[in-house]
């Protein structure tokens, strides 16, 4: 079993992370790894830096000496989250007598399962935890789906972008998340309504093929819940109830940040009571926005 190496497992599981992250919305957010730094044993820290205001600029100047301003750098420390897979068991007879290799099957199912939850909670990390001027919650305004929920419009999609506009957000690399029920919203409204007709048929890794009033569409299928009456995100994990609508996520991306840090992979070898192996990875990373500013959010509004 020399492909459990632990080296050579981790390189490859790396790589694996990497190349499933570049397909995904998060290779829009700058890649802060570098800066990842250890603690005690295993817990990992990134350091960012709050450079303060930006300078004032002073237009056709006649006074001197012209001043200046003294710029104060804060360290904003953030503990990365770890992710770890429980065990998987697979016994010797298993692997003598089977006709694949079990091994890295599990490995790529490990794989899998941490970057589901990953995705996951770095999309509810960029949503707005609750309704404010810099971190808008908007909610939709087309005709009952049926289902209790009023459906997503281009409209909805416009006020978005006024409420970016207003806050002097640059228009160059907005990106909007698009949760399933919206992205159907948009497909149903599409089909012989608008000029859209068509452009949204062709995904690739979750990327759609059309600019939304400047905004770079994605769509993504397990998106965070918000508590419609009160426009609050709910807690990580937490299981929705009556009032509760996935939303789709806008945020200015080079005001967010993602850094990676330690990957490892575990592995027991058999012994003589249980004559199995075991095998599970570690993996440590963080989404976030750099500052509570440049995100927001569109979630269904009840019918």
């Amino acid at each position: 079993m020399a492909g459990l190496n632990q080296q050579i497992w981790t390189d490859v599981l790396v790589q694996a992370f990497r190349a499933t992250e570049e397909a995904s919305f998060l290779a829009e957010i700058p890649d802060e790894s570098r800066f990842v730094s250890a603690t005690r044993g295993d817990n990992e820290i990134i350091h960012l830096v709050d450079v303060g205001a930006d300078p004032e600029v002073l237009i056709n100047n006649s006074t001197y000496p012209i001043g200046f301003s003294q710029q104060t750098d804060t360290d904003i420390p953030i503990q990365l989250d770890s992710y770890k897979t429980k065990a998987t068991k697979v016994t010797d007879d298993e692997i003598q007598y089977i006709a694949y290799d079990k091994i890295k099957l599990v490995q790529e199912k490990h794989k899998n399962a941490i970057m589901r939850v990953k995705h996951n909670k770095a999309l509810h990390a960029l949503t707005p935890q609750s309704n404010k001027a810099k971190t808008p919650i908007l909610t939709t305004t087309g005709e009952d789906d049926g289902a209790g929920r009023k459906k997503l419009t281009l409209k909805d999609i416009l006020k978005l972008k006024r409420a970016f506009d207003n806050q002097k957000i640059p228009a160059d690399n907005r990106v909007l998340v698009l949760c399933s029920d919206h992205y159907n919203d948009l497909l149903d409204d599409a089909i012989g309504k608008t000029a859209f007709n068509g452009q949204f048929s062709d995904e690739v890794g979750g990327l759609l093929n059309a600019r939304l009033y400047g905004f770079k569409v994605y769509w993504y299928v397990d998106a965070p819940y918000i508590t419609v009456s009160s426009l609050t995100k709910k807690s990580f994990g937490a299981v929705p109830a009556a009032g509760d609508f996935q939303a789709s996520v806008a945020f200015y991306a080079p005001d967010m940040f993602r850094a990676s840090g330690m990957t490892k992979n575990y592995a027991d070898e058999p012994g003589t009571q249980q004559q199995a192996w075991f095998y599970n990875v570690r993996h440590n990373y963080i989404v976030l926005p750099r500052k509570e500013r440049a995100i927001a959010a569109i979630v269904s509004a009840s019918a």
